[in-house]
């Protein structure tokens, strides 16, 4: 049998593929431009998009920067809580994180920064249940991230992402967490640290005289790095200059221990675990350790701001100019062209 065709029916279905060839082809130019157009919009308006291998690329100041992927971030916490508080939940539950510092090791050009955040600073925090789930977000000083956690665990997590969130969104790698009846012990493995004091600590402590060279021991060291109250300037952006000068000189001292005496490190961090909560065995630890003293250069930072004094407390406010500068400068690299 001899099938006929209909000439009309083949003129119609070629006609409908041209249209449709037409409109799929218009359809791929037009993906084409609204990508290209999209890029240059972002690029104007300082966004974000991704280049030919899928890496995520910011545009700041005319040109496109990439993240860093070989840099570990590790964040050191503070807590305004003591041991025994926590096995006593009666003594209330309301912990925390006096002292932020968030260390960034970038082992290639063998520096470690510190880059110190004022436990004032207002951002984002995510308040969560005692499952970890978030039940809301809001704007508050960055310290109470940590209350607003669940099991100490949660609570330095959702610290992390307070922390992750005023960076415009850095990945933060690891935690340490230390209550503040840990530096006392931290102060006496190391022999006691000697310094110029700062302040008068008048009827706190009559030996800290400000300008008298003293050896911090036991508790003296906790009144030197916590106290406020009752001090000539007691805003915690003076307190973070006592903070780090003290971090720096108990740093010396432990690091002399650690070359002098062998197994000094393991025994250290065996001696404050009870004080500590981190999601880093203690081999991570002593690694951590050996990486920030064998660093070429180190680095401090403290995040540039305002306080201000708000309904009840002390609020600090981020330059945003300067911290998207350091940002950019210390998490991001320019992007290869092409």
């Amino acid at each position: 049998m001899k099938f006929r065709i209909d000439l009309r029916l083949v003129k119609a279905a070629v006609c409908l593929l041209a249209v449709l060839a037409c409109f799929l082809g218009g359809m791929f130019f037009i993906r084409i431009w609204e990508r290209d157009h999209d890029r240059v919009r972002q690029a104007a308006a300082g966004g974000e998009t991704e280049d030919e291998k899928g890496q995520e690329l910011t545009s700041y100041k005319n040109a496109w920067y990439a993240p860093r992927r070989d840099l570990e971030t590790v964040l050191v916490l503070g807590i305004d809580k003591y041991t025994e508080d926590q096995e006593n939940p009666g003594n209330g539950s309301f912990e925390q994180a006096d002292f932020l510092m968030l260390l960034v090791l970038d082992e290639k050009a063998g520096i470690c920064t510190a880059v110190h955040i004022n436990r004032d600073t207002m951002t984002e925090i995510q308040v969560l249940s005692d499952a970890g789930a978030v039940l809301a977000t809001r704007t508050g000083q960055i310290t109470l991230a940590h209350t607003y956690g669940g099991s100490p665990e949660l609570m330095c997590r959702n610290t992390m992402e307070a922390v992750s969130t005023l960076l415009y969104g850095i990945p933060i790698d690891h935690y340490i967490s230390l209550t503040m009846d840990s530096v006392p012990v931290l102060n006496d493995l190391a022999g006691g640290v000697t310094l110029e004091v700062l302040d008068d600590f008048g009827g706190i402590d009559e030996t800290l005289i400000k300008g008298r060279t003293v050896t911090l021991k036991g508790r003296q060291a906790l009144t030197y790095v916590r106290a406020r109250q009752g001090l000539e300037d007691s805003s915690n952006l003076h307190r973070m200059k006592r903070q780090r000068q003290y971090l720096e000189a108990l740093q010396t001292k432990l690091f002399e221990k650690i070359e002098e005496e062998e197994g000094f490190l393991f025994s250290s961090l065996l001696e404050i675990n009870p004080y500590m909560v981190s999601d880093c065995s203690v081999e991570q630890l002593s690694d951590l350790v050996r990486a920030i003293q064998e660093c070429g250069e180190r680095d401090y930072l403290a995040l540039e701001g305002e306080a201000k004094q708000g309904d009840i407390y002390m609020e600090f406010y981020v330059d945003e100019d300067a911290l998207q500068e350091m940002v950019m400068e210390r998490f991001y690299e320019k992007a290869e062209e092409g």
